[in-house]
């Protein structure tokens, strides 16, 4: 089921290249890559917790809030991460061009499949 829920976000997010789930120690569970490398996406998924726990220690001075999404930007692309329960990582690569709200839109969709079946 989870390889499911990756399918359909690539099918509703036309410039996602690539996207990943993966469980608490940046281990996939499932990818789906269309012109990413595998090692690329394991890695991004990989480092999301590094990532979320060097950003959350920067806002906590003035956000007690928790970090829920990560999105940055280099020349050609869009790098989309959000949290699912168990300590899990949602990962997508898209190109720059793609809509981030529409992009975020069905992360969150789609995160919300996947706690269900965890």
């Amino acid at each position: 089921m989870f390889q499911q829920i990756l399918d359909q976000l690539i099918e509703h997010v036309p410039e996602s290249l690539a996207a990943t789930f993966n469980d608490r120690d940046g281990d996939p569970v499932c990818a789906r890559t269309l012109q990413v490398s595998n090692e690329g996406l394991q890695l991004l998924g990989a480092y999301q917790h590094v990532v979320k726990r060097h950003l959350q220690e920067a806002v906590e001075e003035f956000d007690r809030g928790e970090v829920k999404q990560v999105a940055f930007a280099t020349d050609q692309h869009w790098i989309l991460m959000m949290g699912a329960m168990e300590h899990c990582t949602l990962v997508m690569v898209m190109q720059r061009d793609g809509l981030l709200g529409r992009a975020r839109y069905y992360m969150e969709q789609a995160v919300e499949a996947l706690n269900k079946e965890l």
